[in-house]
């Protein structure tokens, strides 16, 4: 009996030893297994990053910076500093030898935080530290390629892995495409010096940010209006709010489009960003201008017809406004500005499938023709119940509550934007009138395309500016843009799939997710509470404390800083400066017990997270074998 319970009792510890020794070989030599299990897939990198990483010849060098002991303030910045090393690490790994990480702590006053300095990283101060945060990425390639993320901002996680495999997409030497820009908007900026890349006098404008977002990854040029032909090094051609174009214009993108160019059109019924000068002589003049863009003559041969008088509403998608006084200083349902999600982008084209959120304001529609042999495909539409208004009501009486009042809801959906496609033919069968008014065919002039031609045309202009997708926010003197709708990304995805570089596409719009730890944040808050409060307490009496031993000293006799205070003044001052140094005192012990708790926490959640379950297996394990051998024991007792 005895050798049975102590083979029971050497079988259990043989089982620990073994299980002990499962875990040390599995994490030693299948450190690359990987079972993503969150819900977006989040630790997954997504087929356009694995096709890009995979596509690397030459070795990319990351430099994550991270200073860690600063981090230990922040919870939360810390759970995400966690989640960018571990995103690295996947990137390192699918790059197959492509890609070295190192990853740096820049200690105060090492050489490692001067090269941080150095790079442009952001040295962030943090409360109740005397040393910055450094959060940020540097990139090199083997040329004299560099690239760097200044911080990595929480608030933009969802858009996390777009902005690390841009990085390393624009590390990869992969040759830009040129985006040729057609507009009758200051989009470039006025006086814009490209070379300094910024406008050099105070009272001009800048490049809208859809520019400077253009310019971070194709090269961008931008062409006279006037322009008689469009050059063929111009892989697409951006044409924005084509505004009184002339018939050489026109006929220039007639020419470049049957010759296999690729054209993005957007044209507007009332173009709210184009705000007519004011002229105090005639205060109609403005309301009178017209706002509108159209290409009547090439739209046509394409197949398709922007209807100059429509404009669609839509309540089903209308943004939240408030217009003041005309609506009663709440924010109300504008009919004109809709954010359109879901089943309003085409799921089957791949510029369109993953995006989330595209905010069009007063957009217009296309209308294809009946006699057309072209192709037309929508790609951004209006819900079912839209509304189509003439557009002379928003130009001269634009009521919003009005328009929400009398909204009656249709029953078609309407394509705001297409893609065309198929063999075309000119627009000017004829060709050109000349300086003496007779019209004939230029020099190379072509009747009708060999291959089909690819133009996107879309209905709205005002979706560019900034105010419908990007906020800019000021951190520690940069200018950091927060993504608020899909806008600029549908642009980018079709000038990437035009251009034939679509590498990027499937990563630009992925699906953004926030996974708070809502009780972590409640004890958090909870510790604020109650260590915070009597922060403020004490450091306003070690204010006031200090103000009196101000004022006592400055009360010298008569002024002369020579007088020497009387035995009460003095005993007086001994016993201000005696509270001051304790209320220090309790000041850094409140601020230690705040992080302690917010230590003690995490320490909690990591046991609860790690070790909690195989501690309970394990007793688990050794109780039902005692009770195992226990009941062996009992039946011998009793046979016996």
């Amino acid at each position: 009996m005895m050798n049975k319970q102590l083979l029971s009792t050497t079988g259990l510890i043989l089982a620990i030893i073994l299980f002990i020794a499962f875990n040390i070989v599995t994490t030693g030599n299948l450190k690359s297994a990987r079972v993503d299990l969150t819900a977006d897939n989040l630790y997954t990198l997504s087929e356009g990053t694995l096709n890009i990483l995979d596509k690397l010849e030459e070795l990319i060098t990351l430099r994550f910076y991270y200073t860690e002991q600063v981090a230990q303030e922040l919870p939360t910045l810390k759970a995400y500093a966690t989640r960018v090393q571990e995103l690295l690490g996947e990137y390192q790994r699918a790059a197959k030898g492509n890609i070295k990480l190192q990853i740096i702590d820049p200690k105060p006053y090492s050489d490692d935080e001067e090269r941080a300095k150095q790079y442009g990283l952001q040295g962030v101060p943090i409360s109740g530290e005397t040393d910055p945060m450094y959060f940020g990425l540097v990139g090199n390639n083997l040329l004299d390629g560099l690239e760097r993320i200044t911080f990595f901002q929480p608030e933009k996680e969802d858009v996390l892995e777009y902005d690390l495999t841009k990085l390393i997409y624009t590390l990869s030497n992969v040759e830009r495409k040129t985006v040729g820009v057609l507009s009758a908007l200051e989009v470039n900026g006025e006086e814009y010096d490209p070379l300094k890349g910024y406008a050099p006098s105070a009272d001009a404008g800048g490049p809208w940010p859809v520019m400077n977002a253009l310019r971070e990854l194709f090269n961008v040029d931008v062409l006279p209006n006037d322009i008689r032909r469009i050059p063929s090094t111009m892989d697409v051609l951006l044409i924005i709010h084509p505004k009184d174009f002339s018939t050489d214009t026109l006929y220039a993108i007639d020419q470049y489009v049957l010759k296999g160019g690729k054209v993005i059109a957007f044209v507007d019924p009332y173009a709210e960003i184009d705000i007519p000068e004011k002229d105090p002589d005639k205060p109609m003049a403005a309301m009178m201008t017209s706002r509108s863009s159209n290409m009547p003559e090439l739209f046509k041969a394409w197949g398709i017809e922007r209807v100059s008088t429509d404009i669609v509403a839509d309540l089903k998608t209308a943004e939240q406004v408030n217009f003041g006084a005309n609506s009663n200083h709440q924010a109300i349902d504008y009919v004109l500005w809709q954010g359109l999600v879901g089943d309003q982008f085409n799921q089957d084209q791949v510029i369109t499938r993953d995006l989330r959120k595209v905010v069009m304001a007063t957009p217009g529609r296309f209308k294809i023709l009946e006699d057309t042999d072209m192709t037309v495909i929508p790609l951004l539409s209006s819900t079912n119940e839209a509304m189509l208004i003439d557009k002379r009501v928003v130009q001269f009486r634009n009521n919003p509550m009005a328009l929400l009042t009398k909204y009656q809801p249709g029953t078609i959906s309407y394509p705001m934007a297409v893609w065309v496609k198929g063999i075309s033919e000119s627009a000017f069968p004829d060709g050109l009138p000349d300086a003496s008014g007779k019209v004939a065919k230029p020099p190379g002039h072509v009747d009708k395309a060999t291959e089909s031609i690819d133009v996107i045309a879309v209905a709205d202009v005002d979706m560019l500016q900034d105010r419908f997708w990007v906020q800019l926010q000021d951190f520690y003197g940069e200018q950091i843009a927060y993504s608020t709708a899909n806008n600029i990304d549908f642009l980018v995805n079709s000038l990437d799939v035009l251009a034939g570089s679509n590498g990027l596409v499937s990563v630009r719009s992925r699906a953004g997710f926030s996974r708070p730890f809502h009780r972590v944040l409640a004890l958090q808050r909870d510790a604020d509470k109650r260590y915070l409060t009597k922060e403020r307490e004490l450091k306003k009496t070690l204010k006031e404390t200090e103000q009196f031993i101000a004022r006592l000293q400055s009360e010298r006799g008569d002024g002369d800083s020579d007088t020497l205070l009387t035995t009460e003044q003095q005993q007086e001052l001994e016993t201000h400066k005696v509270v001051v140094n304790k209320t220090r005192q309790q000041l850094r012990e409140v601020q230690s017990n705040l992080r302690k708790d917010i230590n003690q926490l995490d320490a909690k959640v990591k046991f609860f997270n790690i070790g909690l379950v195989p501690i309970i297996v394990a007793i688990f394990a050794l109780i039902t074998g005692w009770m195992r051998v226990k009941k062996r024991t009992q039946g011998r007792t009793q046979q016996a």
